[in-house]
């Protein structure tokens, strides 16, 4: 009976212990930073602006052209400038390089695994990313997963809009990066 007791108030001490009354705890960045990438897919005409090609398709299919039902199957490599504004002349403060994979056959979804290659005056480092891009929802959340130089070991969110779209050549992507974990 002693022991019922015993394990009955040791797990009402739990229950009572690790219920948190109240707000949750809303974190702030230790950093914040806004940038554009911008992406012009090679399409067979373009070799001298291009900063991204398909790298694999599906069976069939061309490496010029994105394939149908939602681009399933397409792989992309790129090499994309990264500006401070959303202009793809401006100046740009570095490179994002990765790869983009479109993995769903009902909708536009992409997978990202991408760094961003900072070397400006204000910004010396790399940023990764890492997660799912549900295409056609406005804003996304990506993973940051960590960073070299002045980005050395940070992780948060990076949230992504596609702020320009013209077809199936060119797309530029507003990048609101905030960082939870700063060293």
């Amino acid at each position: 009976m002693r022991a019922t007791c015993i394990l009955l108030c040791f797990f009402t001490f739990l229950l009572v212990s690790s219920a948190h009354p109240g707000k949750k705890k809303q974190y702030k960045p230790c950093k914040e930073l806004v940038l554009y990438f911008h992406d012009i897919i090679y399409n067979g005409r373009n070799a001298a602006n291009a900063t991204s090609a398909i790298v694999a398709a599906p069976e069939g299919a061309n490496l010029t052209i994105l394939a149908s039902q939602f681009h399933f199957g397409n792989i992309a490599v790129f090499d994309d400038p990264i500006t401070l504004d959303n202009n793809l002349h401006s100046p740009p403060v570095g490179r994002a390089q990765g790869m983009y994979i479109y993995d769903t056959k009902n909708t536009f979804t992409s997978w990202l695994g991408f760094s961003f290659a900072l070397n400006s005056t204000d910004h010396h480092g790399t940023i990764n990313f890492i997660g799912a891009d549900p295409i056609m929802v406005k804003t996304r959340d990506i993973s940051v997963v960590g960073g070299t130089g002045d980005f050395f070991m940070h992780r948060g969110i990076a949230t992504i809009a596609t702020d320009a779209f013209e077809g199936e050549v060119y797309f530029r992507l507003r990048v609101d990066i905030k960082f939870y974990e700063c060293w």
